[in-house]
């Protein structure tokens, strides 16, 4: 496979992951955010190692600064779709802790109810 052709590969499967995930009616809970995490982190990953490659076949030709350019550009376009998946895995991660932080003051104020109920 070129290059190219991993680039587009692995920027294709990480929009499926983000597809599937955006299918799921309930919220994400931790244990998913983290796996995701570690899928686009592996895919972060396979697109630098392509880079490397495609770097260092870059110094055998004799336009060498065309062709890192060309590679930087393949690599900035693959990883875009990748950061944009990071940002919604973190605005998910931040509506969690949201919702765990109001779960956690509504399991106290029952408590307090009962406390204020109790005095004279």
């Amino acid at each position: 496979m070129s290059v190219r052709g991993c680039f587009v590969f692995s920027a294709c499967s990480g929009c499926l992951l983000l597809a599937f995930s955006c299918l799921a009616a309930e919220p994400m809970d931790r244990p998913q955010i983290e796996a995701q995490k570690l899928a686009l982190q592996t895919e972060r990953d396979a697109i630098a190692a392509a880079f490397d490659r495609a770097a260092r076949q870059c110094w055998q030709l004799f336009m060498v600064n065309n062709c890192l350019q060309s590679a930087r550009l393949q690599r900035r376009q693959a990883l875009a779709p990748i950061d944009k998946q990071e940002q919604t895995l973190r605005a998910a991660q931040r509506a969690l802790s949201v919702i765990e932080r109001e779960e956690r003051l509504d399991a106290k104020q029952p408590e307090s109810k009962v406390l204020n109920d109790n005095r004279p």
